[in-house]
């Protein structure tokens, strides 16, 4: 080897692959990782055109992955109304006002991120309030779960919702008394006003994008696996986009595509399936929704709703139809990606692949279950035999633990968000934040998964806390597992991709309330530094948190 492109030093790194022992320094080489070792050994890697960068005490890492975001959906948020900062029903209904009164006309309100849990009396808004605050304008607000949002009749009357509309299969649209719209549009009503959205120009597209990805940068990040190809587009569209954006070129920032079912079958033709791509770009697993969310009450339980008696939830697809689906990916050799949050959607889900993997045995399918939130034993041993793969946002509990309990009640609340049962258990599993559903740094998770903290007793379980190993374990060589490529990245191994996250202090000696106050002090993709010294810039925080139901 002529000599490292890159040394860091003057820090702590944890390589990953070794137990986390602690080591000296590290040489990257070529965009992959030369060795880690002393500083002495290290530094004599070093040649003539050796860059080296200063850790200032800090600990090098390997880059850690968001296993499941919707970056693009969460580029698009940042320039909606921000309805997850009001703090009341009356609060959102200014912040609507204000929104009419400084675009005048008749073009659409759009904003995301409102949750009625945090409001005093907690009910939601409908179209009334809409009306009231932006008079004959078309609103459309998605709540914080982004399974449910709210209309005006403006924007009801534009897409033709009223009270002789049907629900559409897996939707629900919620109505008064009198049989009219509410405004309130759940799970597959919600395209029914949001596709009359104009959508932004590619240049806008483009810039937000861009922008997204440089906070994943800020916030450590380098690699993102994703959910987008639906709003960017469509397959081609979506494609197209994230290629002008991200990579070598642009922002270093490692994509993974989720491609969603009802784009399955034009993938299939055109060739594009999971694996598909290069180090890059490329396809991860087959998106499917089973339920709704906890928050909105359209997860689907066993039992009903200990809040809610007789509501149980909703299911996105018919039994019959969930077992096709699984079936007909597994059986073209891709990946399936399962959205279930209640324990009867994740039961559902959990049979369903285990019927297509006798039908065609295929041991090392790696299909995840995403959310993994509502379980009991049972569920979770159905998954390990399964084979399966948990997809965990272990951030969640820190956004649901105000409600939570009240939702689903102290027994089945002792038995959910049971990541150390799941890793117990041997299930492999990922870790990702659900962003723009919840904050995107990685951080809050990270700590979440350590901590519990803010949980009621019945959640706190220390049994179900992880250790810092595993935590970063979700983010590193979990999500380099959960889309089979533990053999290029996840580790500081020698050979592996050179992707590294610098935070400004070792997690492993930090006290465990410190870890969500960790910040990146440097990102490097592909053995380059994408960016450094943010947290002292004031970049690593990234935009403000919200909470989630």
């Amino acid at each position: 080897m002529s000599g490292a492109d890159l040394i860091l030093a003057g820090g702590v790194v944890r390589s990953g692959h070794d137990g986390w022992r602690p080591h000296e320094a590290l040489a990257l080489a070529g965009g992959r990782v030369a060795a880690a070792g002393s500083r002495a050994d290290v530094a004599a890697l070093a040649g003539p055109a050796t860059e080296e960068l200063d850790l200032g005490g800090g600990c090098a890492l390997p880059g850690l992955t968001d296993a499941h975001v919707h970056i693009f959906g969460y580029a698009l948020s940042l320039e909606l109304l921000p309805a997850g900062e009001a703090g009341s029903l009356e609060e959102l209904g200014a912040m609507v006002g204000a929104a009419a009164a400084e675009a005048p006309g008749d073009g659409w309100i759009v904003g995301h991120g409102w949750d009625h849990e945090r409001w005093p009396g907690r009910r939601m808004p409908d179209r009334r309030d809409l009306d009231a605050a932006a008079g004959g304008r078309p609103v459309y607000l998605t709540r914080t779960c982004s399974h449910i949002a709210v209309a005006s009749s403006a924007a009801l009357a534009r897409a033709g919702v009223s009270r002789d509309m049907p629900d559409p299969p897996g939707g629900v649209i919620d109505r008064g008394p009198d049989g009219e719209p509410t405004g309130v549009l759940r799970e597959t009503a919600l395209p029914l006003v949001g596709r009359l959205i104009p959508p932004p120009g590619p240049a806008d597209r483009a810039r937000l994008l861009a922008r997204a990805l440089r906070q994943c940068l800020s916030l450590g990040i380098t690699q993102v696996q994703t959910d987008d190809l639906g709003i960017a587009g469509g397959l081609e569209a979506g494609l197209d986009l994230f290629r002008s954006v991200a990579g070598p070129g642009g922002v270093p920032v490692r994509i993974t595509l989720m491609l969603p079912i009802d784009l399955f079958a034009l993938a299939r033709r055109e060739g594009v399936g999971t694996g598909w791509g290069d180090e890059w770009l490329r396809i991860g697993h087959v998106k499917v929704f089973a339920d709704g969310s906890l928050g909105g009450r359209t997860a689907a339980l066993r039992e009903p709703y200990s809040d809610a008696p007789g509501v149980d939830g909703v299911l996105v697809q018919r039994p019959d139809e969930l077992r096709e689906i699984c079936r007909r990916v597994h059986s073209a050799g891709s990946q399936l990606g399962i959205h279930a949050i209640g324990d009867r959607a994740a039961h559902l889900v959990i049979d369903a692949v285990a019927a297509a993997v006798a039908e065609r045995p295929r041991p090392d399918h790696r299909h995840r279950l995403i959310h993994c939130q509502i379980t009991g034993p049972d569920t979770l041993e159905a998954m390990r035999a399964a084979g399966m793969t948990a997809d965990l946002q272990t951030g969640f509990l820190a956004s649901d633990a105000p409600w939570v309990t009240a939702r689903i009640g102290p027994e089945r609340a002792a038995t959910s968000y049971a990541w150390g049962t799941i890793l117990g258990l041997g299930i492999p599993a990922c870790g990702g934040s659900d962003a723009p559903i919840d904050p995107l740094d990685p951080t809050r998770g990270i700590a979440s998964a350590v901590t519990r903290a803010g949980a009621p007793p019945e959640l706190a379980r220390p049994a179900e806390r992880l250790t810092v190993a595993q935590a970063l374990g979700l983010y590193t060589h979990g999500a380099a597992a959960a889309t089979f490529e533990e053999g290029r990245r996840g580790t500081l191994a020698p050979g592996m991709a050179g992707d590294v996250t610098v935070l400004d202090r070792d997690p492993f000696e930090a006290a465990p309330e410190e870890l969500a106050g960790l910040r990146c002090r440097a990102t490097v993709v592909a053995g380059r530094v994408a960016e450094r010294d943010l947290s002292a810039a004031g970049g690593g925080a990234g935009p403000p948190r919200r909470s989630r139901a």
